[in-house]
């Protein structure tokens, strides 16, 4: 399974913006753990609950609506977030493929495949959004965003990696709609490397 969290600068940055078109560009079994961090907040609340998951005009509905298979939202403070993000991992059906996570908070406790983060020129970045974009593996502007979802071969993002796996590029490349042989290049012309490459795929 590819895990892929997706991180931001602040609130309303396009996150799930950008998770609800992954959704449709990787079109396959996909799950989806959204992360809602509040400090006064004691309980773990973990929920795939088809009331709450689908109330309207929620991120979690969103996503739903964008076809992923499995919706699940996670309530803690940051204490808690280890251990509810074990418990939502169990509510995920076994023949999930790409799971995506929602926040930055996370990447205290997960290793994932890939790491989006959308920054952003006109909001104030808060301490766990510093530490989850010096762990991207691809940085959006917000500015860029609308642009990127209509035409993923716009390519206006950066790279924030000196190598890369051929299966993290593919990852990449079927998460944002772009041609393998564009991307390659892009990854040539910023002398980029890749590891064990696929039949020279890349080259």
């Amino acid at each position: 399974m590819v895990t892929i969290v997706v991180g931001g600068k602040s609130s309303n940055v396009g996150k799930s913006t950008l998770i609800s078109q992954m959704i449709k560009n990787l079109n396959c079994h996909v799950g989806v753990i959204k992360t809602s961090l509040h400090k006064n907040n004691k309980e773990i609340e973990v929920t795939d609950d088809p009331s709450i998951i689908n109330e309207k005009g929620k991120d979690t509905s969103l996503f739903k609506g964008s076809g992923a298979q499995n919706v699940i939202l996670l309530k803690t403070n940051y204490e808690g977030l280890l251990e509810g993000y074990r418990r939502a991992r169990k509510l995920l059906d076994e023949d999930i493929e790409y799971l995506i996570i929602e926040g930055n908070s996370i990447l205290d406790f997960v290793r994932p495949t890939l790491v989006f983060y959308i920054d952003s020129d006109d909001t104030q970045e808060k301490e766990s959004a510093t530490k989850a974009k010096s762990k991207a593996d691809i940085i959006i502007n917000r500015e860029n965003l609308e642009e990127l979802i209509k035409d993923g071969n716009s390519m206006k993002f950066k790279i924030n990696f000196e190598q890369v796996s051929c299966f993290n590029a593919h990852a990449i490349c079927k998460a944002l709609n772009i041609k393998l042989p564009k991307f390659g290049k892009l990854l040539d012309d910023q002398n980029i490397k890749v590891r064990y490459c696929q039949l020279g795929l890349f080259k």
